[in-house]
């Protein structure tokens, strides 16, 4: 991943990375602001779930990019190569985020309420800092002028070429959107399934028009079978889970 850095002074940060921090800042302060719990406690619900989460996040990409990582172990713990798979992120956290809610004896349901802003918040840096780095890059056209000019773009790949591409990553920032709108009319438990269902749909319907390596399963990538499994899952909880009283601060 060709990921632009941005100089401040002796600092070199790379965009995406800056991106997806400032996300997860952005998710912890509102976390602690929205929940009835003292900052501290709900700041080690939050560690617990962004470590979990990045180990998640790698698993994930190292499995679906075994290919290349079978004759490159060494490479498997290398964080700083970039690398993460956002439905391992999501499985991750959740572990991360029910242990130490149960170590610190909080109410795990109240946490998924206040963390679910985490989903449309971290979609929207990882889309945006895709679009500057070149990762989950569109399949290439033709020429733009055969398309409509949301549809497509000129965008560089992984590999640094610039072409006439399907612009992913504008589809992905309006799904994060979308999926932050579902989440203001959602209320109690079925916020987190909803928002999860309305992203999960998103990149499913984004993937058809993806060409960054996946793996391939019946057809699909191997990304979109794991889209569809998540819609699946949050679509039961949807019209399974009972409703329950929000604690937390309003909006």
């Amino acid at each position: 991943m060709l990921d632009p850095i941005l100089i401040f002074g002796a600092f070199r940060i790379p965009v995406y990375s800056l991106l997806l921090a400032a996300a997860l800042m952005m998710t912890i302060a509102a976390g602690a602001f929205r929940s009835r719990y003292r900052p501290a406690q709900v700041i080690d619900v939050a560690l617990g779930a962004i470590l979990f989460g990045l180990i998640g996040a790698r698993i994930e990409y190292v499995l679906l990019s075994w290919d290349h990582f079978g004759a490159h172990s060494d490479e498997i713990a290398r964080f700083d190569l970039g690398g993460l798979g956002w439905h391992g992120a999501v499985i991750g956290g959740w572990i991360g985020l029910t242990l130490v809610s149960r170590w610190r004896g909080l109410d795990q349901r109240e946490m998924l309420r206040c963390f679910a802003w985490a989903l449309p918040l971290i979609a929207l840096a990882a889309w945006v800092g895709c679009a500057a780095a070149g990762c989950a890059y569109g399949r290439e056209v033709d020429t733009l002028a055969n398309y409509p000019d949301w549809l497509v773009w000129e965008s560089r790949d992984v590999y640094g070429i610039l072409a006439p591409r399907y612009s992913t990553a504008r589809f992905g920032v309006i799904i994060a959107f979308v999926t932050a709108a579902v989440g203001v009319i959602t209320r109690g438990d079925r916020r987190f399934p909803a928002m999860l269902m309305i992203l999960s749909a998103g990149m499913f319907a984004i993937g058809f028009v993806r060409a960054d390596v996946s793996p391939l399963i019946a057809g699909l990538r191997a990304d979109q079978v794991l889209d569809a499994i998540f819609v699946v899952w949050a679509v039961q909880r949807i019209f399974t889970t009972e409703n329950t009283e929000v604690t937390e601060k309003s909006i």
